[in-house]
């Protein structure tokens, strides 16, 4: 029997459809990129998503093609040809996880069921929630885990109800329902303490943490990230702890500790590289970045391109905006426009489609900032009008001083002190009230040059 060489099926379930052209290939020597788009309704980030998750496996590879007019071919190694062959008999269950799923949930929904497959029922729709959920399909994600916690709820089943409510509250706070997210993941942690979970307990207390970082409320953001660090060491849950890491180091940035920020990145960075965690990584790249920002651009910049090229390979659409939106930061700082509003536009469509309303502003705050650069003013006196209105609707409160810093920057750049002063007061005093240092210091820099 031929053994089939080790592919972690994980890396095959995402980003959409890996496994559908991997088993399409095999019926075909070789073909050309719009002929596997036209024959498998392919979008192209779809197309280029997968290709980059195959090629990087080992189990495709492009060529140009030899005769004229030159074309790209796409074809399968021979070890992926020795994978697709094993896998072909479970293609449909394994594609994505989505149809198989799918059919076996819409089975056990029209029958009267077992309490087992209430269940599996339960496994399902997390799983699809979390498969949803990372590729910005947000409002499906939602819908499946409230069902997965009603059933959960039905069987008595802490843990699923525990994993629901965590889930729900992590879709409602990147939307910015903070309210509700709170709620929700204040009710997991009742739910995991009570059953004595430790490591669903930690993951409770890392999404309070963020929520109370959004919220500005930086010293009880960071309790909750180290009580999430203490109950990881306990459940000797390395992955736990190194994300409550990121938290904790995320705090120390906003207090302008940069270089104890980076150190604290790169212990996580160092922790999901030697367990091969390549679903954490792009969130720890892109913070590492963010730290590296204020000392070297250039290392900063390479720390989001990885974030880029990997969420692109495993398909993880939100840390793919936060890629793109941090390069486009350092491409500012180093004049190069052009490339930080092509990442930027990527970034937008990013975050508008899946409705995180707060990076939607940030974003907008950055196209701003790249045509105030070019003195491109009415261009960018409508982004960041764009973002004070949507920051004000929305009670952003850090991205409504980060659009009043930028405003009135631009409007000091352009001579109106009076715009100028009104944007920066207002923008110093919030920024004051969440305690971020280093924006504290830019505000107060720029209302000391219009008054000179």
């Amino acid at each position: 029997m031929t053994t089939m060489p080790f592919v972690p099926i994980d890396l095959l379930q995402r980003p959409p459809k890996v496994l559908a052209i991997l088993v399409h290939l095999l019926s075909r020597e070789e073909t050309t990129p719009s002929d596997l788009m036209r024959d498998l309704n392919l979008a192209a980030s779809t197309y280029y998503a997968a290709i980059r998750r195959l090629t990087e496996l080992g189990l495709v590879f492009e060529r140009e093609g030899r005769t004229f007019p030159k074309s790209v071919i796409v074809a399968l190694t021979p070890k992926g040809r020795n994978v697709a062959k094993q896998l072909f008999p479970l293609s449909d269950v394994l594609e994505g996880t989505l149809t198989g799923l799918r059919s076996e949930l819409e089975t056990l929904e029209g029958k009267v069921r077992t309490k087992g497959e209430n269940a599996r029922m339960v496994e399902i729709l997390l799983s699809l929630m979390d498969m949803e959920f990372t590729a910005g399909e947000w409002d499906d994600a939602e819908s499946h885990a409230r069902r997965a916690f009603d059933v959960a709820s039905a069987l008595a089943d802490d843990v699923g109800m525990g994993n629901s409510l965590k889930l729900l509250a992590t879709i409602h706070h990147r939307r910015g329902i903070q309210d509700e997210a709170e709620k929700e993941a204040a009710d997991s942690l009742e739910v995991f303490a009570r059953v004595d979970d430790l490591g669903g307990a930690s993951e409770s207390h890392y999404l309070l943490g963020n929520i109370r970082e959004k919220e500005g409320d930086h010293e009880g953001a960071l309790k909750e990230f180290e009580e999430s660090i203490k109950l990881a060491q306990s459940a000797r849950d390395d992955v736990l702890h190194a994300r409550a890491g990121l938290g904790v180091g995320r705090i120390l940035a906003k207090r302008g500790e940069h270089e104890k920020s980076l150190k604290k990145f790169m212990e996580s960075v160092e922790t999901f590289e030697r367990l091969d965690e390549v679903e954490e990584l792009p969130r720890a790249y892109t913070s590492a970045g963010a730290s590296a920002f204020y000392v070297d651009v250039d290392e900063s910049l390479g720390w989001h391109e990885k974030c880029i090229a990997l969420s692109r390979m495993i398909g993880d659409v939100v840390m793919l905006g936060y890629g793109l939106s941090n390069a486009a930061g350092c491409h500012i700082k180093k004049g190069d426009t052009g490339n930080a509003l092509r990442c930027l536009e990527e970034a937008s469509e990013v975050f508008e489609r899946v409705d995180q309303k707060d990076m939607v502003v940030s974003v907008n705050i950055q196209i701003g900032g790249a045509y105030r650069q070019e003195e491109r003013w009415a261009q960018s006196e409508d982004h960041l009008f764009q973002a004070v209105g949507a920051a004000r609707k929305h009670g952003l409160k850090y991205e409504l001083a980060d659009a009043l810093l930028n405003f009135g920057l631009m409007n000091a750049d352009r001579g109106q002190r009076a715009d100028a002063k009104r944007q920066l007061s207002e923008a110093l005093e919030i920024f004051e009230a969440l305690d971020n240092l280093p924006k504290v210091a830019t505000a107060r820099e720029g209302l000391k040059d219009i008054s000179l």
